[in-house]
């Protein structure tokens, strides 16, 4: 992959349709086959489409408004179920799904650019790049560094077993869930259970997250208060654990509660990493060191993510 840089003879861009420009004028220097757009309010969208000419513009968006906005206008636009913490995560995650759409096909060149919408803190990047095999499959690990041991597969079933339960949350169920990931020790050192732990004397195969027989008595189990604890190779330690930290300051995105702030300051004074299922708006959010890291949305993530069944 090639990123734009800054330097003494490129410009940064000021603004979408600088931006924009910059995009279209690699797209002809290259010849490429397509451009790739990641966009949040839909902006650079409208100005790649008014200004590629020949070129095909793909847009993708996390945003529903704008994904309707857009479609209405007449656009390209593929939904991303995911919003990593960074730029370069999601572009590579906005590369797989496109790839895992048949809108473009492996060994094309295509363009690809983020706006500075969506990460206003980190500004714009745009990528050249040929599509390779290798990235239609991006799995979920993939995109967040794993901590303490966490085995891919395991994050992979905890995203699997989440969004059954935010699909769930997002038809009228009021279930959320807390999957605290390694670390277990620690997470548990404090805590409390609410419930007697529903796991208690059972065998280690129906205590492994990975194993797919028992995500739908999981999903039940998130009708109960309380969070399920995992180590990293997978083996439940409990469910219903009422989770406890030390005093801490998070920052929380506007509108998220006691659920996601117990986990979030969790992931703060341990190596763990929490998976919490909103049982308002059902999306499915990862913390790590305290900080959101991905927002996923359980209504199109199926077929754009790579999880275990």
């Amino acid at each position: 992959m090639m990123m734009s840089r800054t330097n003494n003879s490129i410009r940064p861009p000021r603004s979408d349709e600088d931006l924009a420009r910059m995009v279209v004028s690699v797209a002809k220097a290259t010849q490429v086959d397509g451009i790739i757009c990641v966009t949040e309010t839909g902006a650079l969208a409208q100005h790649l489409y008014r200004l590629s000419g020949e070129f095909r513009v793909i847009a993708t968006t996390t945003n529903s408004e704008t994904y309707d906005t857009l479609t209405k206008a007449g656009l390209e636009v593929i939904p991303l179920p995911l919003h990593t913490a960074d730029k370069y995560t999601q572009i590579r995650h906005a590369i797989s799904v496109v790839l895992q759409s048949s809108s473009v096909s492996i060994g094309d060149l295509v363009v690809c650019a983020i706006g500075h919408d969506v990460y206003q803190e980190e500004g714009n990047l745009v990528v050249l790049t040929e599509m390779e095999a290798s990235i239609e499959k991006l799995a979920v690990s993939d995109l967040i560094k794993l901590t303490d041991g966490i085995q891919p597969k395991v994050l992979e079933a905890a995203v699997t077993v989440a969004c059954k339960i935010g699909l769930a949350a997002q038809r009228g169920k009021r279930i959320g869930a807390i999957f605290m990931l390694g670390d277990s020790l620690n997470v548990l050192e404090g805590s409390k259970q609410l419930i007697p732990n529903p796991f208690q004397g059972h065998d280690k195969e129906n205590r492994m997250l990975t194993n797919p027989d028992i995500h739908d008595a999981l999903v039940e189990l998130s009708k109960l208060d309380g969070a399920f604890v995992v180590r990293g190779d997978g083996f439940i330690q409990a469910a219903g654990v009422f989770l406890t930290s030390p005093p801490t300051k998070t920052e929380l995105v506007s509108g998220l509660g006691a659920r996601h702030a117990a986990a979030a300051a969790v992931t703060m004074h341990t190596s763990a990493t929490a998976i919490v299922v909103s049982a308002t708006d059902g999306q499915v959010r990862a913390f790590s060191g305290g900080k959101l890291v991905l927002q996923i949305d359980p209504e199109i993530a199926h077929g754009h993510i790579s999880m275990n069944e």
